[in-house]
């Protein structure tokens, strides 16, 4: 277990909810929780300072609900985040599981970690020796695991001395960006329903999924749980992601889906896409439609057809469309039921994070009577 200092216990308890009392007992700062107490000892060195602290954690595990040791380590390194990794173990005895699964979830691990960070440090902000930091980021993961009726592996992301949240570190990126991908695939393949890919972000690629497949107990069933370091506060939850029995079919489907999607586009954004700017205009039929109400993913679109901008040939296309609003939205509804083609006006991006290359003018949608 870390070595504990009273500074530090203080300063977690304070950002847990904890209050510290003006009372004190045998010399012991009171520290209260509504009507849960615990004692932390007056100052670091004192004969029985060590047993105090143990006394706590075992309180503190008690209110929490979770091991003294990993609680611990919260108090100890205020900036390290955690994600966590739990399948069920199928194997005996009980808490190992085959090599070869191990492995493979172990590789599944570190491709997820490398997608994320590349998703994020071959951003402009970080583009110059992107594949090095990469490299160190990778290199500075630490990996814990533990013996319990499930493989579970902890990976610990360090996020550096100085942290902003205006600006946060390259670990927090790449874990956010982790968190979001994982979430965004999740809803996918949890509802019998969903939209697949459609309603998948760009960021999303076959390998992510193939990586979070190999994750997948035999069931096809596992978990990956959040938390975020105190020293750093993150809008995002803590929790645990729970990915249902089927999933690992699921994952792989939807890997090949995005590739196959891929593919579809791969020869036509070469020839047709490169340096692409500008007033665009698109003709044919809509697809599919995408609307997350309670997000920021709203009136998505799309169509199948003839692609036309300035200085350009015509191409056929497969393209996402962003519409202006609901009233666009509920009008492309109806000429996809109605087998009606549309023509759209707008201007063509390359910046949205949701698959989007075309921006509808406020009146660039059209329904055209089919011929």
């Amino acid at each position: 277990m870390a070595d504990l200092g009273v500074g530090a216990v203080s300063s977690y308890l304070s950002g847990a909810g904890w209050t510290r009392s003006e009372q004190t007992w045998n010399g012991a700062a009171i520290w209260t929780n509504g009507a849960q107490e615990v004692l932390v000892p007056p100052r670091d060195g004192l004969g029985d300072s060590a047993a105090r602290l143990k006394d706590l954690l075992r309180a503190l595990e008690g209110f929490e609900s979770r091991p003294a040791d990993e609680i611990a380590r919260d108090i100890a390194y205020p900036l390290l985040d955690t994600t966590s990794y739990r399948a069920p173990a199928v194997s005996q005895p009980d808490g190992f599981v085959r090599l070869e699964s191990g492995l493979e979830a172990l590789q599944g691990l570190h491709d997820l970690f490398r997608i994320a960070a590349q998703t994020v440090l071959r951003s402009q902000h970080f583009a110059a020796g992107s594949d090095a930091l990469v490299t160190e980021l990778l290199s500075g993961i630490h990996l814990g695991t533990t013996t319990s009726q499930q493989f579970s592996v902890t990976l610990l992301v360090p996020l550096g001395d100085e942290t902003s949240a205006a600006q946060p570190p390259p670990g927090r990126r790449v874990l956010a960006e982790l968190y979001g991908a994982a979430a965004a695939v999740r809803r996918s393949v949890a509802r019998p329903a969903s939209p697949g890919i459609d309603s998948l972000p760009e960021s999303v690629s076959p390998g992510f999924c193939t990586a979070l497949s190999t994750l997948a107990a035999p069931d096809g069933s596992f978990e990956l749980g959040f938390r975020w370091a105190r020293g750093l506060p993150s809008p995002l939850p803590d929790g645990v992601m729970g990915f249902p029995p089927g999933s690992g079919p699921a994952l792989r489907d939807l890997s090949e889906e995005l590739r196959g999607d891929q593919d579809e586009q791969l020869p036509v954004v070469a020839a047709a896409s490169r340096d692409l700017a500008g007033p665009v205009s698109i003709l044919g039929r809509v697809e599919a439609l995408h609307d997350n109400e309670i997000g920021t993913d709203r009136w998505r679109v799309k169509v199948r057809g003839a692609l036309r901008a300035e200085n350009r040939p015509l191409t056929r296309r497969v393209l996402w469309v962003r519409l202006p609003g609901q009233a666009a939205y509920d009008e492309a509804l109806s000429a996809h039921r109605n087998h009606q083609q549309v023509q759209i006006d707008g201007l063509w991006t390359a910046e949205d994070t949701h698959r989007v290359r075309i921006i509808a003018d406020p009146d660039g949608l059209r329904i055209l009577e089919n011929p």
